[in-house]
């Protein structure tokens, strides 16, 4: 936090925060976001250490063994995803909740490659986990984090004028009612639930964002 704070300050942000009372205060749960650009740990970051809370991000290979930030992701208790064999990813997010960590996971796979940034298909990571550990799902709406750090294009944009970056923290998605079903079905529906909650979300703070 006292490394981020600085540079998110730097970067001309104005936080708006909507939820934040949702993130449970202890125990393990799973936070499934929409990813808008490269920097979005950054700003879901800090609203959750202001909480009192330490997320850990599932993040690709990677990242762990990179010369600029492997450091900070091994030493901060991520969780790393090896694409080539996702499963041991999963089982290392499931143990990570049962330990009560706050496991954060964007479920599009990769930053919305929609031209107009908006939710993306959803893959079933963060309902299997969620599924597995009897942990909340809790869904979260970013937006604004995209015209500071466009997605793909390599660099930042800085002006005079702070814009708004908003975080919406949803109400937890129901699934206590699908855990006697198979767990393909199980997952399938809740990856639906997720995809529909999730999307209604990320559409409200587009559209408030775009008047």
């Amino acid at each position: 936090m006292l490394v981020c704070k600085p540079l998110l300050l730097l970067l001309g942000r104005r936080a708006d925060w909507r939820g934040t009372e949702r993130l449970p205060g202890s125990g393990g749960a799973v936070l499934a976001a929409n990813h808008v650009s490269q920097a979005d740990p950054l700003f879901l970051g800090e609203m959750i250490l202001a909480q009192g809370r330490t997320p850990r991000f599932m993040a690709k290979a990677s990242l762990f063994h990179s010369r600029a930030v492997g450091w900070w992701f091994r030493s901060a208790g991520h969780v790393e995803v090896d694409r080539s064999n996702g499963r041991a990813g999963i089982y290392a997010a499931i143990e990570a909740v049962h330990r009560g960590a706050l496991v954060v996971i964007y479920p599009e796979g990769s930053i919305t490659k929609r031209p107009d940034g908006r939710l993306m298909s959803l893959k079933p990571g963060a309902v299997r986990i969620a599924l597995e550990t009897s942990a909340p799902l809790i869904p979260v709406a970013q937006w604004g984090v995209q015209t500071i750090v466009p997605a793909y294009e390599g660099r930042v944009v800085l002006g005079r004028r702070r814009r708004r970056v908003t975080l919406l923290v949803g109400d937890p998605v129901q699934l206590e009612d699908l855990r006697e079903l198979p767990r393909a079905t199980a997952v399938a529906v809740g990856v639906q639930r997720l995809q529909d909650t999730l999307a209604v979300m990320v559409d409200q703070l587009a559209d408030e964002h775009a008047k």
